[in-house]
């Protein structure tokens, strides 16, 4: 590397005189994570895991940044070099995994592949490399003849420190750092983003298996870039080839000046993983001294003294001393009383200077991105820019020294603690399609593979969504049936009010895709005893009950058990459908139950079955309740007569004619139903809304029959929207807990929309819940019982979260709990086309008479009539 500066640069006076001068790398040799520099400094580096802040409770906040702190404790008498770059994320690598996911997908899958790659690669999406390097001490025969030295002998002379190097790695590994050895990769990585500070990341890396390295390797990461600064230039100049082109970049370091940290954890959360938030990458590199105990307290003795010298000296020449002075003497005892009676390690101090290199093509995207970074600390951490910049940027680099250019920042361990660079946003997975970005503690790329979870982790496939009207459940839910749909999983939706029917119009799905009204379909299409099969002989054989005395027995016995499961199904379903007909004040009668509930026994429960055969039941009843049997006759039969009761009761067995089973989309829709408003009490109901509740459940059932069809080892996915009103009936809840209960076996990711997360816990199926959405949610008790399905702590703050998300069109927000760690808020990004297919808002057209009213009136004003 040719890092070149003149000779009226400030930082080289140790340099020789005029410009050009090459500045060899103080690194000399790579020894697994040991690093030796020329000088014999041994730095063992270590890699941190990233670590998951949104969401924990307080509490789990609290031990984190003590934890943090300790372990910066422990590190006494040694000196730390922090340094933080940034990974891109592999879109490459994504979309292979993403094609090797994929079964059987749509035509066109190729070209939808290369336009997602291009989507996620617009967008600032990185991964975070948090790296520590503790030093270890000084191999002595190094310092007198490193140049000298064979690569055995600097093996051999770092082999009699394995002691030391293993008590920094157990300390390293604990709570609060989490970190490990560095592997080969990351310290290739490191020097890489460290000798070509600023410049973009190469898009591929050199092959670094090997794991020692010596002075005359370096020379592959130090080939081809050059620095150049001028005498207190407010920047120096980065040159590099990146795909064989050169390319420059100004890089700007700034160091951290007077602060005014507040309290972590609280609103602003770890003060150095705030520069996450930013919307370019930067690269971070601290230098932090762990003073020993005696030293820190010596030094803030003299402090003191000096101090209270000045003082004495202003009351002996009887003038008052300033209050600055006062300040920092009551500041001083604060310290030294700590050091003296302070608990365990968190009384020790450090000494820390925090440096942020800011890079830009120009100079003026360089002020702008300097200005983001300030006004994101605001009053609590002034950045300086220091004239040193050329000495300042290579102290990013493993090996070299600190520069004396003041700013020295001296803090206990504790306010260390709460600086947390290791913090990020981790939600989701790296195989399954693109959905958008974290915007909370960071913005980080966000895939899901919604079939993972069954086939890796034997989890549930139940995913609620949830929020208020206009929180964007509809949006999400499209998003992935469309991306499910593309990579070759067949789905059904269940959309009662049909705007998502749209979606089969779109060119690249309209071969494949069929949307089914179900309100205008053939007699008996809902028919409850039809939407529930018999169980699959196939399904059951004798090799999955390999640990029974007899296996054979084991599946018939398993297979009619299910079937009798099945008929019981069918009964309470027709049961629930056929009283749900009924007006409230007959449904409530106890000889309406008892009446109902003995015809419904007397009928066929088999599949073929039919809710005319318990009108006839009902006809012939004898005993105390035959009158009121045959008044129920009548009532029921009047309603089969209707249209929409034509749905539940077929005119002649028989199948129905709708066959979904070659389409890899169907959307079924209720257009016209007149659902009742929420909290709207039943005897207040009109025919078409008592009629509309039983056929919302029974399309509901409809489809669920639709997907498990399918082979079970197959992928499916299925989604119910309005589910708030599917669980208001037993039938309803027992057909959410019988798809929570057989997604895994079935291999089906279920989508339940609902405004309410308490409609999940009252429907039973909490258990099952594998992943959850949670869009924007007003009210209290709504939050609070969204964030006991998160499994948080209803505090005040998440309450106003959930408030606060985005309903925005074009990127709704969402606390994604992804079914294994991880849990963020997340921005749904959305494809234009597919965003005008799911849009559910209502517009107003040119022949809106409200729409031309407005116009009318517009065009008044701006001509002056009735001003």
């Amino acid at each position: 590397m040719k890092l070149r500066k003149t000779s009226s640069d400030p930082t080289a006076s140790s340099a020789p005189e005029g410009a050009g001068e090459r500045h060899p790398l103080r690194l000399a040799h790579v020894v697994g994570h040991l690093t030796v520099t020329r000088a014999g400094d041994v730095t063992a580096w270590h890699t941190a895991a990233p670590t998951a802040w949104s969401f924990r409770p307080h509490r789990d906040r609290e031990r984190l940044v003590a934890e943090h702190a300790a372990r910066w404790a422990d590190l006494r008498g040694r000196t730390v070099h922090l340094r933080v770059t940034h990974r891109p994320h592999a879109v490459g690598r994504w979309a292979a995994a993403l094609h090797a996911a994929a079964h059987d997908p749509l035509p066109g899958w190729e070209d939808y592949l290369l336009a997602e790659q291009r989507r996620v690669g617009r967008l600032p999406l990185d991964d975070k490399l948090v790296m520590y390097g503790v030093s270890v001490g000084r191999v002595g025969a190094l310092a007198q003849a490193a140049g000298r030295l064979r690569a055995g002998s600097v093996e051999r002379a770092l082999a009699r420190m394995r002691e030391t190097v293993a008590e920094i790695g157990r300390i390293m590994a604990g709570p609060g750092m989490d970190a490990a050895p560095a592997t080969a990769a990351d310290l290739d990585w490191l020097l890489t983003r460290s000798i070509g500070l600023g410049l973009p990341a190469p898009l591929s890396v050199r092959p670094s298996d090997a794991a020692v390295w010596h002075a005359a390797d370096l020379a592959a990461w130090t080939d081809h870039t050059r620095w150049t600064a001028e005498p207190y230039a407010p920047h120096l100049t980065v040159t590099g080839l990146r795909q064989e082109e050169p390319v420059t970049r100004l890089v700007t370091v700034l160091t951290m000046g007077r602060t005014a940290l507040p309290d972590i954890p609280g609103t602003w959360g770890p003060w150095l993983q705030r520069l996450d938030q930013l919307p370019f990458p930067v690269e971070v590199s601290g230098r932090v001294e762990v003073r020993e105990h005696q030293d820190a307290a010596d030094e803030i003795r003299k402090r003191l003294d000096a101090v209270a010298a000045q003082v004495a000296h202003h009351r002996q020449h009887r003038q008052p001393p300033p209050l600055s002075l006062a300040r920092q003497y009551e500041a001083g005892q604060i310290v030294g009383d700590e050091l003296s009676h302070g608990i365990g390690g968190t009384s020790t101090r450090a000494r820390a200077w925090v440096r942020v290199a800011v890079a830009a093509p120009d100079p003026e995207r360089l002020r702008d991105r300097i200005t983001l970074l300030r006004d994101l600390y605001g009053s609590a951490v002034t950045w300086e820019r220091p004239a040193a910049q050329w000495a300042l940027a290579r102290e990013h680099i493993p090996g070299e020294p600190a520069v004396p250019t003041g700013y020295t920042r001296r803090m206990p361990v504790s306010t260390l603690g709460g600086s947390l660079p290791a913090v990020t946003a981790t939600v989701g997975d790296r195989t399954g399609p693109h959905l958008g970005y974290t915007s909370g503690t960071a913005r980080r790329p966000v895939m899901w593979h919604p079939w993972m979870a069954q086939e890796q982790r034997e989890r549930s496939g139940l995913t609620p969504i949830v929020g208020t009207l206009g929180s964007g459940k509809s949006v999400l839910g499209g998003v992935i049936t469309y991306q499910s749909v593309r990579m070759g999983v067949p789905a059904v939706a269940l959309d009662p009010s049909g705007p998502l029917s749209r979606m089969c119009d779109m060119p690249e799905l309209r071969p494949y895709s069929r949307a089914i009204d179900l309100m205008q379909a053939e007699p008996g299409t809902l028919n409850p005893y039809r939407l529930i099969p018999d169980p699959d002989p196939s399904h059951y054989r004798p090799e999955a009950y390999a640990g029974e005395t007899d296996p054979a027995a084991a599946a018939e016995r398993a297979y009619r058990d299910d079937c009798a499961h099945a008929a019981g199904h069918r009964r309470t379903l027709t049961m629930d459908v056929l009283q749900s007909l009924l007006r409230p004040e007959i449904a409530g009668r106890a000889e309406t139950h008892l009446a109902l509930s003995r015809a419904v026994r007397e009928a066929p429960s088999g599949h073929r079955g039919s809710p005319r055969a318990v009108l006839d039941a009902l006809r012939h009843q004898d005993g105390a309740h035959a009158d009121h049997a045959r008044d129920l006759a009548a009532l029921l039969a009047d309603v089969a007569d209707l249209p929409q009761g034509q749905l539940i009761f077929p005119a002649v067995d028989g199948d129905d004619a709708y066959q979904t089973r070659q389409w890899r989309l169907v959307v079924l829709s209720l257009r016209g139903l007149s659902l009742p408003d929420p909290g709207t009490d039943r005897t207040d109901w009109g025919e078409a809304e008592r009629l509309s509740v039983p056929l919302l459940y029974l399309a509901a059932w409809y489809a669920q029959r639709a997907i498990y069809a399918r082979p079970m080892a197959d992928r499916k996915l299925l989604w119910l929207d309005e589910a708030h009103e599917i669980q208001r009936v037993s039938s309803g809840r027992e057909l959410l807990r019988k798809t929570g209960r057989d997604s895994r076996k079935h291999n089906v990711r279920a989508l339940i929309s609902t405004q309410d997360a308490q409609d999940i816990a009252s429907a039973g199926v909490a258990n099952w819940v594998d992943a959850l959405w949670v869009g924007r949610t007003t009210g209290d008790e709504a939050a609070r019982a969204a964030l006991r399905l998160l499994g948080i702590a209803p505090e005040p703050g998440y309450v106003d979260l959930l408030a606060g998300l985005s309903p925005r069109q074009d990127a709704r927000e969402f606390v994604f709990a992804d079914g294994g760690r991880g849990m963020e808020r997340v921005t749904v990004t959305v494809a234009p086309e597919l965003r005008a297919a799911l849009d559910s808002t209502p517009r107003r057209t040119a022949a809106d008479p409200w729409t031309k009213a407005a116009a009318r009136t517009t065009t008044a004003s701006s001509s002056g009539v009735g001003a």
